[in-house]
C-alpha cells in the first residue's frame, strides 16, 4: 500500500479513536477494559511507521506524524494509569477518620462540623487532570438530588489553594475544596499512589488515588469507591445509586438530625490547620 495512504489511514484511525475517547472521558464512561482502544492506537502507530518506511510524501508524512504523536503518548499514559490496590485506612461500617484543614478559601474545615449531615468525601489528583475535572463536572449535574438528601460535598486534592481557586471554574462544582499538596489528609486515609505522571515540576509525583467515600449523618462510612486506574471512574449514576441505597434507608432518627445540623464553620482568620485528630477514627485497614 502506498506510503501516503498508510499515513492518512493511521491519522484517520487515531482521530476516530480520540474523538470517542474524549466523549467517554467527558461523560465519565471510560471502560475498565481498554483492549480495543489500545489495539487501535497500536495499529495506527504501526501504520504510521510503515508509511514513513514507504515514503509518504509531505501530506502523508504530516498525517503519519500526527498519528505517531497522538498514539504513542496515549499508549504510554495507559500503561502507567494503574493505581495502588492497597485498601484505604477506613472501612465500610467504621467511623470516618476525623481531620481538620483550611479550605481553598482559607476557611477552617473539620469533619466534626458536619456531624448530623451526610457527606461525600472525594479524593482526586488535581485540576490539571482532565479525568478528574470531567468527573467533578458530572457530579455538579447531580447536585439537585444530593441537595434533596442534604449531602455535603467535600473534595481533597494535591493542588495548592491557589491552583484550586484558579481551576474550579473548569467544573463549577459547589463543594468544600481542601488543598492537600503535602498529602497529609491523603496519607491519613491511606490513599497515596507513590508514582504518577503529572504535568508539574518533577513529572513523576505521589498523588491521591481517586476515591469516593460516602459518610452518613452519624459519621459512619457507608460506601467506598476506590479507582484502580485513574482513567476509569465510576459513572455518577453509580455514585447516586449508592447515595440512594445507603441514605434513603437511613434510620428515621438519623434523618431527623440532618434538619438541625450546624453549617460548616465560617472563616477563621490567621489560623493554620491543626494536625489530624489522632484520638478519633480507626487506623486499621478495612476488609
Amino acid at each position: 500500500m502506498p506510503g501516503p495512504i498508510l499515513g492518512f489511514l493511521a491519522a484517520a484511525i487515531v482521530l476516530v479513536l480520540g474523538a470517542r475517547w474524549l466523549w467517554q472521558m467527558r461523560r465519565v464512561r471510560i471502560p475498565q477494559r481498554k483492549t480495543a482502544v489500545v489495539a487501535g492506537n497500536a495499529f495506527a502507530a504501526a501504520l504510521a511507521i510503515a508509511a514513513f518506511a514507504s515514503g509518504p510524501g509531505l501530506p502523508g508524512g504530516i498525517a503519519a506524524g500526527i498519528a505517531l504523536l497522538a498514539s504513542l503518548p496515549f499508549l504510554a499514559l495507559v500503561a502507567a494509569s494503574g493505581q495502588s490496590r492497597r485498601p484505604p485506612a477506613v472501612a465500610v461500617g467504621e467511623p470516618v477518620l476525623a481531620f481538620e484543614a483550611l479550605d481553598a478559601e482559607g476557611r477552617r474545615f473539620a469533619t466534626g462540623g458536619l456531624r448530623g449531615r451526610p457527606f461525600l468525601l472525594k479524593f482526586f489528583r488535581g485540576h490539571w487532570c482532565p479525568y478528574c475535572v470531567a468527573e467533578l463536572r458530572r457530579w455538579e449535574e447531580m447536585r439537585s438530588e444530593l441537595d434533596a438528601r442534604g449531602v455535603v460535598l467535600v473534595t481533597v486534592c494535591a493542588d495548592t489553594a491557589e491552583a484550586i481557586r484558579a481551576g474550579r471554574g473548569k467544573h463549577g462544582l459547589a463543594a468544600t475544596m481542601l488543598p492537600d499538596p503535602e498529602l497529609a489528609i491523603t496519607d491519613r486515609f491511606g490513599l497515596r499512589n507513590p508514582r504518577n505522571f503529572a504535568p508539574k515540576p518533577g513529572l513523576i509525583l505521589p498523588l491521591p488515588i481517586p476515591t469516593t467515600i460516602l459518610v452518613d449523618a452519624a459519621g459512619i462510612v457507608r460506601w467506598i469507591d476506590q479507582a484502580t486506574d485513574y482513567m476509569h471512574r465510576s459513572d455518577p449514576d453509580v455514585v447516586l445509586g449508592a447515595v440512594r441505597d445507603h441514605l434513603d434507608a437511613a434510620p428515621e432518627a438519623v434523618r431527623e438530625r440532618r434538619a438541625v445540623a450546624a453549617p460548616i464553620p465560617t472563616r477563621t482568620e490567621g489560623r493554620s490547620p491543626s494536625q489530624p485528630d489522632r484520638a478519633r477514627g480507626a487506623h486499621r485497614r478495612g476488609a
